[in-house]
């Protein structure tokens, strides 16, 4: 017993001195690495793919991403929706913006996916805050490919707005 004993202090103490246990023992939000599933690669490679087809003015790629009925909600006017129509005349009509999908998440319904990322605009390699736009897509399976089907977006960046139950941390960013 006292040899498992003594065994058990000499781990102990390697252990609280080994460099792996100090990592460890940091701020794990600190030391998360974010790691990119087989669904956010895909939407990942969908939505730029969607991106690069609308700053490239190609409309009827566009409407071949969408579903006939898709539809794009805006968080300042929830209740008037720009339809499929309006929605590929008016960005296409815009100059292209650069900008990177971070911090992505896809929740798979079956024939239904949700994604929801920061769309965080690039203005000289630097972030422009004001630019950033939080948006959810779902995306309804067609056969073997995936079509749009609505589009909700909203301002991101600002926290002076309480959302009920929504975290105050600060996310980690995930660049993909």
């Amino acid at each position: 017993m006292r040899r498992l004993s003594a065994g058990m202090l000499m781990l102990a103490a390697f252990g609280l001195s080994h460099p792996l246990a100090a990592v460890a023992a940091e701020d794990p939000a600190r030391t998360r690495i974010p790691t990119v599933t087989r669904l956010v690669k895909l939407f990942y490679e969908l939505e730029g793919s969607l991106a690069a087809t609308l700053q490239g003015g190609d409309a009827a790629a566009v409407e071949k991403m969408l579903e006939s009925d898709f539809e794009l909600r805006a968080g300042w006017i929830p209740g008037n929706p720009t339809p499929r129509d309006e929605w590929i005349r008016l960005a296409l009509g815009k100059p292209a913006s650069a900008f990177r999908i971070e911090q992505m998440a896809v929740h798979d319904y079956g024939e239904i996916a949700v994604v929801s990322f920061l769309q965080a605009a690039v203005a000289n390699n630097l972030r422009n805050r004001g630019g950033d736009i939080f948006t959810v897509d779902v995306w309804k399976r067609a056969g073997d490919t995936w079509k749009l089907a609505v589009r909700y977006a909203s301002p991101a960046g600002s926290a002076d707005f309480a959302i009920p139950g929504a975290s105050t941390e600060t996310p980690i960013r995930k660049q993909y």
